[in-house]
């Protein structure tokens, strides 16, 4: 019986031994929590130091290599280069090409004095296969020879570099130096955009390795390990070390992983910390052995597990000796009950915990039944009332009977209905957290009716329910001598509203409908208080209105319809079109005004009226452009909003928000047609000034003022205009189109400058001079000797 008693799974020798083991166990998390902290503290610490020295690495670096991108940047566009490589000139003077190729190497030289820090740099030609050195110019071969020949990297290796399409980045590389020694370097490498898919040249910019090991030297000291500079492909830029990664180095862990542990093949573990250059897109990677990184914890380790290895011990034996004493009067105790007493099933309970887990469970199962029974009542309660407000009740059952099973006394002979309608509940609904929607709207159809029923049952009987997603209360009077119904039904509904208002924030519609004499008449006052609220809420007016009051003040329809005649639509549809928002606010609102201020209109005329203006709106946006475009069909739900409203003031408010929105992009359209026929008008005036030019260049007397009295237009204003849509001063415009005329007449063996300068208009043959080699860079007389030979 001992042995069964103890390895009960609900047995108090489980609880007391989970005890004892828990005091015993938490010196041993304690002590275990100081270990963890400590590593923890010590790897943030190794962690940081790396982390630091890596980032100094980087920026050292990252000065180095953007001055490389810089230098790439220089050449690039150096305007010699621009003009070697996208020029059409030397289909004309193909002689050119050499002197030009020669003063882009002179150009070169005063680079190399600008960037000291830079050890070679040099630009090679896809196009006769050339290579631009400061100062020189060299064949590929012969370049490649004394710049990067070597058994590792062949000719045809460099070559395919050369020419990648569409490549920018870093790449290690080896040049011979002025030594004649190889040096390993970090190449930049920067192709020309692509022609024929070819590029039409590279820049290669390179840094040996030699002046980058200084800054990684000293992380190396510090921590042990093996700094590496890679590439966007992984390749090795620079290290400190002879040899390679791993051939298993887990190369995507770089990306998003700033510091991870890896062990390699060789069963060396390693501690790798890595962070990437923003402006260079390299990746700066330490990798240490976890041996040094973990060196300095072990004295620490050691100690913590020597703590917990003697805790463990000595509390593992105090455990046992207690237990057992401790078990012994309370296992002679179990022995005696368990002659007597069986249990319910065959699992064993605690000792302590059998009788009041056998009470407690007697009396959640009472208070489980019971509360279901409540529940299914006043579920079934609801129903009735719901059948007995909408005359569905079974006549087969008399009323009275189910009066007395629900608890309820209807005995007094006047009744009517109120109905209930929520206009504002988020602020309540903003207090209760952590609760599904559905419980919220629970919680919130329960608290109204409570609180109705109570107001109610001062002085009357109410029975609240649930009815068509809104609340109902049968109210049967208790009516005195002078006592108005309908005054009491009006005192109930404002002090609900009062209430729940200034307490949960709930704000209510109601609607009251006339005082009936018999119970048979609820279905008709049900109906009443519908009719009420459905007035009520499309045609808006107070919170509490009833069905009474509606009756005497409920305007007659008019014979003729709504007030909307075709000479007021067009006027309406006119402001629309033209953007005028100020007149078309103006007629909406004398229309409702009419409509619903003087005349009163239908809920189905209402409808009609509105669907007629937005239709009117409509055409307004079909008349200006492309209704495509008009934000109807970009923001449907505009349209869908305002066919869903249900009050007028709430239908005249989006009317006007539509209103603004129309305006504003036909007031758009207008004034952009306006500014696109000016824009067209002025690009004619700027083409006929232009062939102007073209056909009366070779006279002389041809000037900004000539051309401003031909168009009969201000000198000044033509010039300005020419510049602002062609980028250049009319005069600028004449000398270019003369000078271009000239060079035509160059051409010829018969023409002379003299005769060139007065058929193209120039008087003065200097003044042709100075302008022709203002435009061309050249003489007039230096340009038809370069045209002759």
């Amino acid at each position: 019986m001992k042995n069964k008693i103890i390895f009960n799974g609900q047995s108090i020798v489980l609880t007391w031994m989970i005890s004892y083991i828990v005091i015993l166990l938490l010196p041993v998390v304690i002590g275990l929590l100081l270990y963890m902290e400590s590593n923890k503290t010590l790897k943030d610490e190794i962690q940081q130091a790396n982390d630091s020295l890596l980032k100094q690495v980087r920026e050292v670096m990252d000065n180095q290599f953007k001055a490389m991108e810089q230098l790439n940047f220089e050449i690039t566009w150096n305007v010699n280069m621009q003009e070697l490589l996208y020029s059409n000139k030397y289909e004309t003077f193909p002689k050119e090409y050499r002197y030009d190729i020669s003063q882009i190497a002179r150009n070169l030289s005063m680079y190399k004095t600008s960037y000291p820090l830079i050890d070679s740099f040099y630009i090679y030609l896809y196009k006769d296969q050339s290579v631009i050195l400061p100062t020189t110019v060299r064949p590929s071969s012969f370049a490649y020879q004394t710049l990067h020949m070597s058994d590792e990297f062949s000719f045809s290796a460099w070559q395919e570099i050369m020419t990648r399409p569409n490549f920018k980045g870093f790449i290690p590389m080896t040049r011979i130096g002025d030594d004649n020694m190889l040096r390993k370097t970090v190449a930049y490498i920067s192709t020309y955009p692509v022609e024929h898919n070819q590029p039409l040249a590279t820049n290669v910019i390179m840094v040996d390795q030699s002046r980058l090991l200084g800054v990684i030297q000293n992380m190396e000291i510090f921590n042990k390990g093996h700094v590496f500079i890679l590439n966007n492909e992984n390749q090795i830029l620079a290290s400190n070390s002879a040899h390679a990664l791993p051939s298993d180095f887990p190369y995507d862990k770089l990306a998003n992983t700033p510091n991870f542990y890896f062990s390699g093949a060789d069963h060396e573990k390693y501690e790798v910390f890595n962070i990437q250059s923003p402006l260079s897109k390299l990746k700066y990677v330490s990798i240490m052995p976890s041996t040094i990184y973990w060196q300095k914890a072990a004295h620490i380790r050691n100690l913590t597990y020597m703590s917990m290895a003697i805790s463990l011990l000595g509390g593992g034996i105090l455990t046992f000796f207690f237990l057992r004493r401790n078990y012994n009067p309370v296992r002679r105790l179990v022995h005696a009950f368990s002659k007597k007493m069986t249990y319910a099933s065959g699992e064993r309970y605690n000792e302590f915990h059998f009788i009041q887990e056998a009470v407690d469970s007697t009396l959640l199962e009472m208070a489980d039944f019971k509360s279901k029974m409540e529940q299914q009542r006043h579920m079934v309660r609801s129903h009735f009332i719901e059948k007995l407000l909408k005359g569905k009740l079974d006549r087969h059952m008399p009323i009275a009977e189910a009066l007395t099973t629900f608890d309820m006394k209807l005995d007094r002979k006047d009744f009517a209905v109120m109905l209930f309608v929520v206009d504002k509940s988020s602020p309540f609904f903003g207090r209760i957290t952590h609760t599904s929607d559905e419980d919220k709207w629970k919680l919130l159809q329960f608290i109204i009716m409570n609180v109705v029923e109570e107001l109610t049952s001062k002085r009357h009987r109410g029975y609240a329910t649930e009815i068509d997603d809104s609340l109902a209360c049968l109210v049967n009077l208790t009516l005195e001598k002078d006592t108005n119904g309908k005054e009491e039904l009006l005192r109930i509904a404002e002090e609900t509203q009062r209430f729940l208002s200034a307490t949960y924030d709930i704000h209510l519609t109601i609607s009251i409908s006339s005082i009936h004499e018999k119970i048979s008449k609820v279905p008709e006052a049900f109906l009443e208080a519908l009719d009420s609220m459905a007035y009520k809420l499309v045609m808006g007016g107070r919170e509490i209105l009833a069905y009474d009051d509606l009756q005497a003040n409920r305007p007659c329809e008019p014979a003729s319809g709504y007030y909307y005649p075709v000479q007021v639509e067009q006027q309406f549809l006119y402001a629309v079109k033209s953007g005028e928002l100020e007149d078309a606010k103006s007629i909406l609102a004398e229309i409702m005004n009419k409509n619903f201020e003087i005349r009163g209109i239908s809920v189905s005329l209402t409808k009609c009226l509105i669907l007629g203006l937005v239709t009117t709106m409509m055409k307004s946006i079909s008349e200006t452009g492309d209704i495509q475009e008009s934000f109807f069909i970009r923001n449907p739900k505009l349209v869908d909003r305002l066919l869903s409203s249900i009050t007028v003031p709430e239908m005249n408010l989006y009317l006007n928000e539509m209103l603004e929105q129309v305006c504003a992009y036909t007031s758009a359209k207008r004034q952009a047609a306006i500014s696109q026929t000016r824009q067209k008008a002025l690009q004619q005036l700027v083409d006929e000034i232009s062939m102007y030019i073209e056909n009366n260049y070779s006279d002389a007397n041809l000037n900004v003022t000539m051309i401003g009295s031909h168009f009969d237009r201000k000198a000044t204003y033509l010039s300005k205009l020419f510049k602002d849509y062609v980028g250049e001063g009319l005069l600028d415009r004449i000398n270019k189109v003369r000078i271009d005329k000239s060079k035509q007449l160059l051409k010829s063996q018969e023409q002379s400058v003299g005769d060139a300068a007065n058929g193209v208009g120039f008087n003065d043959i200097n003044a042709f001079i100075r302008v022709f080699k203002k435009v061309e860079g050249i003489t007039p007389g230096k340009y038809k000797e370069l045209i002759e030979k």
